[in-house]
């Protein structure tokens, strides 16, 4: 049933414009905020496991950076809330990310 909707979806966007489909929309913006969330989620597990000469602090930032990432894309992009923490962990965790590399 799914590889029907995507061939629909995917044959419109190809040969005509998409329209204002809430199916369309919906598979669309959860397709997006799951390949975002797993994407944040793998660069997460990939800087927590780095064993290079990272400083602590610089690794912790950038391990959030990924989950403030990751936790946007499923709950803004995907599920379609407007909450702003995962906005405002991202943010943060950026700005501490550049405060720590600066600080040490």
């Amino acid at each position: 049933m799914i590889d029907e909707i995507l061939v629909q979806i995917f044959g419109a966007a190809v040969f005509r414009r998409i329209g204002h489909s809430k199916r369309a929309q919906l598979i669309a913006r959860l397709g997006f905020g799951l390949l975002g969330a797993g994407l944040a989620i793998v660069g997460a597990v990939h800087f927590a496991r780095l064993d290079t000469a990272m400083h602590a602090p610089t690794r912790a930032c950038m391990v959030l950076v990924f989950i403030g990432l990751g936790c946007f894309s499923l709950f803004n992009v995907a599920l379609a809330r407007r909450w702003r923490w995962p906005g405002v962990l991202f943010i943060a965790s950026f700005v501490a990310l550049f405060a720590a590399r600066i600080g040490l």
